[in-house]
């Protein structure tokens, strides 16, 4: 198969939208030649890497292989692009902590940081309430949305850790849950599922982010939107029988489902909306977008085969 570029450099794109120029370094390079270049320059980026689990397609979704090769000539002004894909992410803050932070114990010490802040982000929303017209008995609070926002960014090892620190916080006497709520009865109460719940919540929609998720709005399984939808679900699978072996199954649908479905939903598109703007924000901003620009004629791949 041969790319027919145009100049002598190329384009190429990350999930994110990212973009960067890349110096083509002969004729006839081959897309094993790119790739090796490409990992070295961005070992530390969590939409590369170095580790050679990265893959690059044409625009129209074919994957190039190794021994693909790249020629001089064709086509200007074509929106055709190469892009790099992998089947693991790092999440942003890894991103962020490998990209900006050289020394692995200031890594670490990065990340404890950003789990106790965050941590104290989830506290902080788990004060604020609104409520709406269909139930104003019944709060709605930020608690969950934080949850989301906070596991994508941080990955489901970070997220789960926040959230475990969250629990023991407030197991602990910290004033941390809803209504500052906290001790030993407030976490075998009646609601007390749904706080175990977030541990599950924070896994799905972390691990989910690493798979790319946490860069895509809507359209496609892997997606802000379906990972928010589960992770709430979890919350009610994990929280909703703890609840109904207090109350029954009856009051727990009624009181513990029903009047927070329009809320959950309001928290879930903010959610959708925000993460993957945070990443299209440093793509925006980014001098260094992945994308080796390159023209390719959406006809290479037959001239590939003819070659062949």
């Amino acid at each position: 198969m041969e790319l027919n570029i145009i100049h002598n450099s190329f384009e190429i794109e990350t999930l994110s939208g990212r973009r960067i120029n890349i110096e083509q370094n002969q004729r006839n390079e081959t897309i094993a030649s790119v790739k090796k270049r490409i990992s070295t320059i961005y070992e530390n980026d969590g939409e590369i890497g170095n580790d050679g689990h990265f893959y690059l397609l044409h625009s129209n979704g074919k994957q190039l292989n190794d021994d693909d090769l790249i020629n001089e000539s064709l086509i200007n002004n074509s929106k055709e692009r190469i892009l790099v894909r992998r089947n693991r992410y790092s999440c942003f803050i890894e991103h962020m902590i490998n990209e900006h932070v050289s020394k692995p114990w200031l890594k670490w010490v990065s990340r404890v940081l950003c789990v106790c802040f965050s941590m104290l982000l989830i506290a902080a929303f788990a004060q604020i309430s609104f409520y709406l017209p269909h139930a104003r008995n019944v709060p709605v609070t930020l608690q969950t949305l934080g949850i989301f926002i906070i596991s994508s960014l941080l990955g489901w090892k970070m997220g789960v850790s926040t959230i475990v620190l969250y629990l023991l916080c407030g197991l602990a006497g910290a004033p941390f849950f809803t209504n500052q709520g906290h001790g030993v009865a407030y976490m075998n109460g009646s609601t007390s599922g749904y706080l175990y719940g977030f541990i599950v919540a924070a896994f799905v929609v972390g691990y989910a982010s690493e798979l790319g998720s946490d860069r895509v709005y809507f359209f496609n399984w892997k997606s802000t939107l379906l990972s928010m939808i589960i992770g709430n679900v979890v919350i009610y699978i994990v929280g909703i029988p703890v609840l109904a072996s207090k109350i029954g199954w009856s009051s727990s649908i009624k009181f513990g489902l029903v009047p927070f479905l329009v809320g959950d939903t309001l928290k879930i598109i903010i959610a959708t909306v925000v993460i993957p703007s945070i990443w299209k924000l440093i793509a925006y901003l980014s001098n260094r977008n992945i994308i080796i620009k390159s023209q390719i004629p959406l006809d290479f791949l037959s001239s590939n085969e003819q070659n062949k």
